[in-house]
């Protein structure tokens, strides 16, 4: 360690994460004196989407920030498609599952499996912030791999899932080797969009990355899949007109929304009861979609012989976001599956995943 890393432990160093969601965006801040956390502290904005430039309430939020402490490092947390993960680190497995190796950054994770994310993605999230910077973007694969390492490194085909507010990623793991890995969006991705600075996408060139190497993945680049995807989405975001879904009660267990009347509504105020079964839609209907998502996912596994495909029988799941008790249930009773449930905290992950990149 130098003299100027062996100096900047004697100050103040916030560390401070920033995950994006679809009306909000999340400020989780660690403070960092002589290797010991002095503070926490989190701060939450309100998003009007489309978001195509940052808030000035965040952004002066931010300046604030850094005028306050000596060092500051902003984290960011890439929630948008176009990463993913596959097996291997060479230019072969990139050719091997369709990754363009000129079109996307990647890092090497366990020696093993890599995680990337296209330079479109990239620079849409270091244009969006361009007035305060960012100091590291990671992916959320590296979150999961971090989540996982910390509990425990389970010897046979484990499928595990981290659940973020408007998105989920899942990977097929044995030990710290990935054999299978995906995204996939819950939320619509309108809600973020990629301004005119980078409308120039196919000539988009590799540039000085700030990402360091436990950061970035990506998802699916093809613009068909992600097309398809959101028109999924927009099928199932047409629940919350549905007023009958006596066809699907069997997903939900005894206690069905087709249940949900003007009786059971009387015990709240109107008003709070509306919005207590638009949330409540909403929910089952973002439930509806993951399991359709894991279970095409599993398929895919399993039938494409592109994948060394292993019996799976347990899925870990890393809850930054919420899991209802029936996706549970139906994950368990209808794929025949062992399901463990982890809360976690996105925001306070990335922090610790930064500090520890920082200071080793």
């Amino acid at each position: 360690m130098g003299i100027r890393e062996l100096l900047q432990k004697k100050f103040k160093n916030l560390f401070v994460s920033i995950v994006l969601h679809e009306t909000d965006c999340l400020l989780y801040c660690k403070v960092l004196k002589n290797n010991r956390i002095e503070k926490s502290f989190s701060k939450t904005f309100p998003l009007t989407p489309p978001v195509d430039a940052l808030d000035k309430a965040i952004e002066n939020y931010l300046v604030e920030l850094q005028d306050e402490y000596q060092f500051v490092y902003v984290a960011y947390l890439l929630g948008t498609l176009g990463q993913g993960a596959i097996e291997g680190t060479s230019s072969a497995s990139f050719s091997k599952h369709h990754v363009d190796m000129q079109s996307v950054h990647h890092i090497t994770l366990a020696k093993q499996w890599s995680a990337y994310a296209s330079y479109i993605e990239i620079k849409w999230a270091k244009n969006l912030f361009s007035d305060v910077g960012l100091d590291l973007i990671y992916s959320p694969f590296v979150i999961l791999n971090a989540c996982i390492v910390n509990e425990k490194v389970r010897s046979k085909p484990t499928c595990y899932i981290l659940n973020c507010h408007d998105f989920f990623i899942m990977g097929v793991f044995e030990g710290q080797q990935l054999y299978f890995g995906a995204f996939f969006k819950t939320q619509s991705d309108t809600s973020f969009a990629h301004t005119e600075d980078i409308d120039d996408w196919e000539h988009e060139q590799e540039e000085e990355s700030i990402i360091s190497k436990e950061e970035l993945p990506e998802l699916n680049t093809q613009t068909k899949e992600r097309e398809e995807e959101i028109d999924e989405l927009n099928e199932f975001e047409e629940l919350g007109e549905l007023r009958e879904l006596d066809d699907i009660d069997a997903l939900s267990g005894e206690n069905t929304f087709s249940d949900v009347n003007t009786h059971t509504l009387g015990y709240f105020n109107g008003e709070d009861a509306l919005k207590e079964e638009d949330i409540s839609l909403e929910l089952y209907g973002r439930d509806l979609l993951v399991y359709k998502y894991l279970k095409s996912a599993l398929e895919e596994y399993y039938h494409n012989p592109l994948y060394t495909s292993q019996f799976i029988e347990d899925i870990v799941i890393f809850d930054g976001y919420e899991i209802s008790s029936d996706l549970i249930h139906q994950i368990e009773d209808e794929l025949m599956m062992r399901v463990e449930v982890h809360k976690v905290d996105i925001g306070e992950r990335i922090c610790d995943i930064a500090i520890e990149e920082v200071f080793g």
